[in-house]
């Protein structure tokens, strides 16, 4: 095993020890954005998301003078082109390079003399990508260009390993939300139906009962539809606990969330 197999081993070893811990995605780019600079012998790495708008923001960077700036999307730079076709992008001599005028420019001024943008893919969908910034002019040969790609790659599991995350706490939140609703429909046709009221004024009652008692709507509709609170007034809405629940205090037992 050479050395750059040996680097790569440990690097991948500390990236996939992150993915299945609770690390903040910027965090886990920040981190591979470095181990891509020591791994492929290049100075800097900047690397790009794309957001709901499919507008390329810089997420994370490796640490160098004027990257940072650099690697903020222009309108026209070789990670535009790398996300926008899903293929790696070459520049191995900026000093020839015309098809990015602007970026050329702050590149050389910065001191770099060749860029490789990597697409971060996921089947047909591209998420972002990953510059890579040498000092000398020069291509990376096959075996670098491949780890290379290979690192986007890992970026991109990252990057959607946490948005899926993420989502799915939205989903649950939304669930949640949704079985609240139907429990308080329960109990606004319990009290209706318990005091003679319409459905709008049992949901007043639920609402000013929990407004009063600094309760959640939700945890008093719920005791309310199991019959483990009983609301004896619509005018009031007090409440008294039901035979069957036993407790001394009518609701907060029977809410803990």
């Amino acid at each position: 095993m050479n050395s750059l197999d040996r680097r790569a081993r440990q690097a991948f070893v500390l990236l996939a020890g992150r993915l299945v811990t609770d690390v903040d995605a910027i965090d886990y780019l920040g981190a591979l954005a470095q181990l891509s600079v020591d791994l492929l012998d290049v100075a800097a790495n900047g690397v790009l998301l794309a957001d709901h708008r499919q507008a390329l923001r810089l997420a994370a960077s490796s640490e160098w003078p004027r990257v940072t700036e650099l690697s903020e999307p222009q309108n026209d730079s070789p990670g535009l082109d790398a996300f926008h076709g899903g293929s790696l992008v070459c520049s191995p001599d900026l000093a020839t390079e015309d098809r990015w005028p602007t970026f050329t420019a702050a590149a050389r001024a910065a001191g770099f003399g060749a860029v490789h943008a990597f697409p971060m893919r996921w089947h047909d969908r591209t998420i972002g990508a990953m510059n890579l910034f040498s000092v000398q002019p020069g291509k990376l040969d096959v075996e670098a260009a491949e780890l290379g790609q290979t690192l986007a790659d890992v970026a991109t599991i990252g990057v959607l390993n946490e948005r899926a995350r993420n989502s799915a706490v939205v989903i649950e939140q939304l669930e949640r939300a949704l079985q609240s609703r139907i429990t308080i429909e329960q109990a606004k046709g319990v009290l209706a139906e318990r005091l003679r009221v319409t459905v709008d004024d049992a949901f007043t009652v639920l609402r000013g009962y929990a407004r009063r008692n600094n309760l959640k709507l939700a945890g008093v509709a719920r005791a309310v539809a199991r019959g483990e609170l009983r609301v004896t007034s619509p005018d009031d809405g007090r409440a008294t606990p039901s035979a069957e629940s036993g407790q001394g205090h009518p609701l907060k037992p029977c809410v803990a969330e």
